[in-house]
């Protein structure tokens, strides 16, 4: 309800409200003097309306609780704009009153709010509602914040003053990083105390004038309200996102574990990104969407060019489904060959998706989406039991036992039952369990250790070899990794590309090639492409390569062919090399 300076009611439509309205209505100033009330009201309380209409609120109940309830009221009402719940006082009159009241701030348009607007419906009669009142409850039970609804609410009322003030607003949406993990692992009433302590230290990082709800299962929404335009209100948004990361810095103790918290953060600002609630939420969640992708504890603000990504990967998501579900994914398969005999030892199975319209789409592009949408887990199952599969087909064949190593993302890690899939791709198939070798990266298994290891070992217990693909690109030490059951370390294609030119780059691969070899471990070296870099990784004793120096990744009847001929990789000099090496220079 819009009305403009205190003498301006529309008197008539005013008393045609009061008078058929069903609900117990009052109309309240700020200092609260009750101006008008209808006659249902009176018919509650039994309080004629002369003696109600020109006094305090106050002065209708005989309570000592009711200064304590309408303080309440009143802060509720300066950050949300309306307060709802239950009323059950004594009346002036001496009578118990029970009912289930509103209040809500009636927005003038111009200036501050003069007048409120409070409606009462007796207990017995607003059963229906109270049933719902779950849904209508302006607090988040568990951290006692606002709701999301609340959130909205006051997301509207910010943006109607901050237009007529020329002024700007602030949207963050916070997402707490591996929450699902903290509850699967340290139990719900963990994740609970956890969320309680985040939504008491974000609280204290506003002003009065901002506010913070809780809008999803871990995220939050910061609301930072009378802020300045243009760059000032970038800056003021980029002090508040350091001051909620210092805020969430201290790590919290449970169970005897010290757990870090850490959170992606999205920023937007009306009015250059939005002028209404619903696409300032949209963008924010566009902006955290781009945070969560890069390194934890990030933020990161809306930009139009992330719409337009959003779009494009929203296009992605939708093709990636149908074509799991018109099975246009296939696996081609990369050898991997023994450095001394040069012969094919081994292949990784990776994952190819050919469009119908768009021709080959990369994996960097196309495997994000699938882990962000979950995609990833009916992809990832299939991609298991095909390569079992095709090795059954290779047995068959009577060629020479290979394995196949098959990529495990850290979201199948975490999410999916990977053993119960392993085992039974064996059972349907009946392969040697070691010729299937399951690559897994530093950071799937490094955010809780213990469990990681236990799943590891029952997996390893099967038979299935297993690896740690992509080494060195992590933050696992040498005291964590001799914990897991690893047979083989591959490293990061990364540490080639200038190991030639880079002696850094080769103390370092040195280092992990004595490591892995202290540790009984075979070290693969991905993404040899020249003699030099071949001729260096013989040197320092890796004992697996795989590369486009031998063969790009191929279809499976491609690769197929090469096992029939017992294609080899070819051997050179270290003169050869080391001239080869020299021009690069």
């Amino acid at each position: 309800m819009v009305v403009g300076k205190d003498t301006s009611f529309d008197e008539k439509m005013l008393r045609l409200l009061l008078e058929n309205s069903l609900e117990g209505v009052l109309l309240v100033d700020r200092r609260g003097v009750v101006i008008k009330v209808n006659q249902a009201f009176s018919a509650m309380t039994e309080i004629k309306q002369d003696f109600i209409e020109g006094r305090s609120i106050f002065r209708l109940f005989n309570d000592e609780g009711v200064k304590e309830l309408f303080e309440q009221i009143r802060n509720d009402l300066w950050h949300d704009g309306f307060w709802q719940g239950d009323l059950d006082k004594n009346l002036v009159n001496n009578q118990s009153f029970r009912a289930f009241l509103k209040v809500s701030a009636i927005l003038p348009k111009s200036g501050p709010v003069r007048h409120y607007l409070c409606q009462l419906v007796e207990d017995g009669t607003f059963n229906l509602s109270r049933s719902n009142s779950h849904l209508l409850s302006a607090r988040d039970p568990l951290t006692k914040l606002a709701n999301k609804p609340v959130f909205v609410d006051r997301l509207q009322r910010a943006i109607a003053t901050a237009a007529r003030y020329d002024k700007s607003v602030g949207v963050m949406i916070l997402d707490l990083d591996r929450f699902r993990q903290i509850n699967d692992s340290l139990g719900v009433a963990s994740g609970d105390k956890l969320l309680c302590i985040v939504a008491e230290r974000l609280t204290k990082c506003l002003r009065d004038s901002d506010s913070v709800a809780r809008i999803g299962a871990d995220e939050f929404g910061l609301l930072l309200s009378d802020i300045d335009e243009g760059p000032g209100a970038v800056r003021n948004s980029g002090f508040v996102a350091q001051k909620v990361y210092e805020a969430l810095a201290e790590s919290v103790r449970f169970g005897g574990k010290n757990v870090e918290i850490t959170a992606a953060l999205g920023i937007t600002l009306y009015p250059q990104d939005g002028k209404n609630p619903e696409e300032l939420l949209q963008n924010a969640e566009t902006a955290l969407g781009h945070a969560r992708r890069g390194s934890r504890n990030n933020y990161q603000f809306f930009s139009h060019k992330m719409a337009d990504v959003a779009r494009r990967r929203f296009a992605l998501e939708s093709s990636l489904r149908q074509a799991v579900e018109n099975s246009e994914l296939s696996i081609y398969y990369q050898p991997q060959l023994n450095m001394k005999s040069g012969k094919i030892i081994g292949a990784e199975a990776l994952l190819r998706w050919i469009h119908p319209e768009h021709g080959v789409i990369s994996p960097v592009e196309f495997i994000p989406v699938a882990e962000e949408t979950g995609l990833i887990l009916p992809i990832g199952d299939w991609v298991i039991r095909t390569a079992c599969r095709q090795m059954a087909i290779w047995r068959d064949m009577k060629l020479s036992a290979i394995r196949v190593g098959v990529n495990l993302s850290a979201v199948q890690f975490q999410r999916q039952d990977i053993e119960k899939i392993i085992r039974e791709s064996l059972e349907e198939t009946s392969i040697d369990p070691a010729n299937l070798d399951l690559e897994i990266t530093e950071s799937a298994i490094m955010d809780d250790v213990p469990k990681a290891v236990l799943m590891l070992n029952r997996i390893g217990d099967m038979g299935v070899k297993l690896s740690i693909d992509d080494f060195g690109t992590g933050y696992s030490s040498l005291s964590q990794l001799r914990h897991f059951p690893f047979k083989t370390l591959k490293i990061d294609r990364s540490f080639v590309t200038s190991i030639v030119e880079d002696d850094g780059n080769r103390a370092i691969v040195n280092a992990i090639i004595a490591m892995a070899h202290s540790l009984n471990q075979t070290v693969i070296v991905e993404g040899i492409e020249t003699d030099a870099q071949l001729d260096i990784m013989r040197n320092l004793h890796c004992n697996e390569m795989q590369g486009y120096i031998f063969s790009a990744p191929v279809p499976a009847d491609t690769f197929t062919k090469m096992l029939k001929s017992g294609e080899k990789l070819k051997k050179i000099s270290n003169k050869k090399a080391a001239k080869k090496s020299k021009g690069k220079r």
